[in-house]
């Protein structure tokens, strides 16, 4: 049966990733010189995480229908999400020296998306040239701003990188506009609505590990020390809780709809993300993370359908965090990070609907404050393990050793040792962001007192 465009977007929709490689292979048996339908089983599965699949795929996509810019900036991605990171420079370096500037952008912005790559002299001169190109649209120009950014950062040159930073935020600000409104709406429905209430198990025998928090606070790290245990599988940045606060939404209310859930719904939602995650889990384990950090929005669902799962809510410094999201272009979401005043007003929500939670549910998420946990890494660990119900194992100490995949812009940081080098990294802005600084120290205290113990 041939795979239409529509057929395609539908499918899209629903997030069911295990649905669409079999319609994609099911539509490549009958059309086997479709490279669109080869295209997009790759991106599939670089979508899941089965990256030694999606690099296979890829490579033959270029040798069957020629090399093209789009295929080798997706071997890039795949290469540095399995660590194999001199293949991902090299692919991305041939990306940047495609003649098309919007594709050029791409791959030097995945260069500085590395988070250790040096550009040479002549790449900081084509970025250059590209943020001030007038035959690049903003978004375009938006990225070579990022990356521009993100190279004067390794230069140690704090002015010249906030004021990248800055015209690049500027652009997208206009582009992806925050609805603060919406939000902090939200958060109040979710604080008037949602309360603790006695749920009945699902019936399911999976365990997930929640990891929650504002992005860029260390999530990726405590994700790859759980991962490394050999009961404990990885996901993704997973949507699928958003989806289905969306659908609640629709029907009635999101937060009202979580507090009358009744025991088949329960369990037809958790059968529901269950089936939805089963295709990032390969190895089939009973404990699994979703590692996505706006899961924060819907620890109330959580506790309804899974309520023995563990929520991990990971607690950087503010002020590292507000500069490490701002010099971060995100491919979706995250709209707040384009201004730091979003940031903070994101912050602030996220801290009140975490001490909500932390009133409804005592004692059942477990607060973990990044700097202690790369200054203090083996008594943290140790404790994360505890509040996770898995005994120590070594490698959990060393998960820059693990070989398995990561997907998020930290793919790289995460393959080195454990360190505190980025803490107090904020403090190099300290001059620009006189503005935001008694704010951000507020957010700081605030935090302490609410999670820390400070």
């Amino acid at each position: 049966m041939t795979l239409t465009d529509e057929d395609w977007k539908t499918l899209e929709a629903t997030r069911d990733y295990a649905a669409m490689i079999a319609r994609l292979v099911e539509a490549l048996d009958l059309e086997p010189d479709q490279a669109v339908y080869s295209e997009r089983l790759a991106q599939v599965y670089l979508k899941v995480g089965a990256v030694d699949k999606a690099i296979e795929t890829f490579l033959r996509c270029s040798e069957k229908f020629g090399e093209q810019a789009k295929y080798l900036l997706n071997l890039g991605h795949a290469y540095k999400a399995s660590g194999a990171l001199d293949q991902a420079i090299k692919a991305y370096q041939g990306v940047a020296k495609n003649p098309d500037e919007k594709v050029s952008v791409t791959g030097l912005w995945s260069l500085a998306n590395l988070k250790q790559y040096d550009f040479s002299e002549d790449e900081t001169s084509k970025l250059t040239h590209l943020c001030e190109s007038q035959t690049l649209n903003p978004g375009y120009q938006s990225l070579a701003s990022f990356a521009l950014g993100a190279h004067w950062e390794r230069r140690a040159d704090s002015v010249k990188a906030f004021r990248a930073f800055e015209m690049a935020n500027e652009v997208v600000a206009q582009i992806r506009p925050f609805h603060g409104d919406r939000y902090q709406r939200l958060i109040k429905t979710l604080m008037d609505f949602v309360h603790s209430q006695s749920s009945e198990a699902s019936g399911t025998v999976e365990v997930p590990i929640f990891i929650v928090g504002m992005p860029r606070s260390g999530s990726t790290l405590v994700e790859q020390i759980l991962s490394a245990h050999s009961s404990v599988e990885s996901t993704d940045e997973l949507m699928f809780l958003g989806d289905m606060a969306r659908v609640l939404e629709e029907q009635g209310g999101y937060a009202s709809k979580i507090r009358r859930l009744q025991p088949d719904r329960i369990t037809a939602l958790a059968e529901q993300y269950l089936r939805l995650t089963a295709v990032f889990r390969s190895e089939n384990s009973p404990v699994f993370i979703d590692k996505n950090p706006n899961n924060f929005l819907h620890i109330g669902l959580i506790k309804r359908l899974f309520p023995q799962a563990k929520i991990i809510n990971v607690i950087r410094d503010p002020l590292d965090n507000a500069m490490s999201v701002f010099s971060q272009f995100f491919a979706e979401g995250h709209e707040y990070s384009y201004t730091l005043q979003g940031i903070i007003f994101y912050w602030q929500g996220y801290l009140t609907l975490m001490k909500h939670w932390d009133a409804l549910f005592p004692g059942e998420v477990f607060h973990l404050d990044y700097e202690k946990l790369v200054s203090n890494s083996e008594t943290e660990i140790t404790k994360l393990l505890g509040y996770c119900d898995l005994a120590p194992e070594a490698l959990c100490f060393t998960p820059h050793l693990s070989d398995r995949a990561v997907m998020t812009p930290s793919a790289a940081q995460v393959r080195l040792p454990i360190s505190s080098a980025s803490l107090g990294s904020g403090l190099r802005y300290k001059s620009q962001m006189m503005g935001q600084l008694p704010q951000l120290a507020s957010i700081k205290h605030l935090a302490g007192k609410l999670f820390l113990g400070a």
